[in-house]
């Protein structure tokens, strides 16, 4: 191949994968301006970076008046702020009418991106027209050594097992809300009553024919809750969301299995045999979570927000 040809070569990949990526954001002010940083200086490395779409939803911080600030430095950062805070798929929904381009990388407002992690995440999409969603690798971020920060390690280690498990069986893995990549002809819209984003993207795409892709690789950080409250709340709304995504569109989340958790959940305990107390406890909260996760879903109440 000539240079020439390489570079007409690159110019049509990165024609076709033009990127917009949506920041959904609240109280955000202690990290949007990292994030929006770190997403400016990645190499894009197979992608056009073509806008950076933050939708800034009841934010009662200093939130949008740093996105403000770093709009004076690039014109590719746009705001979208709502004086109400209306919930997650309603600010998706939001980016999702006025993103531009064909591949739209969602990314929570409170996660630190790995270096290249744009780029990798979205080179699946290269080779393979098929594939509708890759997925992200998310750990928390350790700054200590409290219970719920061991909680939130082995909860994210859980899903990164559940996903591999899942691509060795060749069935599809689950999507992380926090830090995804879809193709924007999957989606029409996000529906205001729906909690699941990642999952309702996922059957959506699903549906139409598209492939899910994990790509460890691609890492993501995020904190969180440390707290008891915090946790439970966390936990809580995640499992009622799934829950309503099988009353709602009838589609079962894969980790809603018990043939799928079970062997997974047991390599986890493994590598942290050395603290079962802890587990032990994880186990209980978890299990208070998925009780009131049902009554909340018996009640039909839809925890939009958390």
């Amino acid at each position: 191949m000539t240079v020439r040809q390489q570079s007409q070569r690159g110019s049509r990949c990165e024609k076709h994968l033009a990127v917009s990526v949506g920041i959904p954001a609240y109280n955000e002010e202690k990290t949007i301006s990292q994030l929006l940083q770190s997403i400016l200086k990645e190499p894009h490395q197979g992608f056009h970076l073509k806008e950076i779409i933050v939708n800034s939803s009841g934010s009662t911080d200093d939130t949008d008046a740093k996105v403000q600030t770093m709009m004076r430095t690039d014109p590719r950062i746009k705001l979208i702020s709502n004086a109400h805070r209306e919930g997650k798929a309603t600010a998706l929904d939001s980016i999702l009418r006025v993103a531009q381009s064909d591949l739209i990388v969602f990314i929570d407002g409170d996660v630190v991106l790995e270096e290249q992690s744009i780029s990798t995440l979205t080179r699946p999409f290269f080779s393979d027209d098929k594939i509708g969603i890759c997925t992200g690798n998310i750990m928390p971020i350790k700054d200590g050594n409290s219970f719920f920060e061991f909680a939130s390690l082995a909860i994210r280690s859980l899903h990164h097992e559940l996903c591999s498990y899942l691509i060795s069986k060749g069935q599809i893995p689950k999507v992380n809300g926090t830090f995804y990549a879809v193709r924007r002809t999957i989606l029409d819209a996000f529906p205001s009553d729906v909690v699941s984003d990642d999952e309702y993207a996922s059957c959506q795409a699903q549906k139409k024919g598209y492939h899910i892709v994990y790509v460890p690789k691609a890492m993501a950080y995020t904190r969180d809750p440390h707290t008891l409250a915090g946790f439970i709340k966390w936990q809580r709304r995640i499992i009622a969301g799934q829950m309503l995504m099988r009353r709602h569109f009838n589609y079962e989340v894969p980790t809603m299995r018990a043939s799928v958790v079970a062997p997974c959940l047991l390599k986890v305990v493994g590598k942290h045999k050395g603290k079962l107390p802890w587990l032990s406890a994880l186990f209980s909260l978890g299990a208070l979570s998925y009780l009131l996760a049902f009554v909340t879903f018996l009640r039909n109440e839809i925890p939009y927000r958390y």
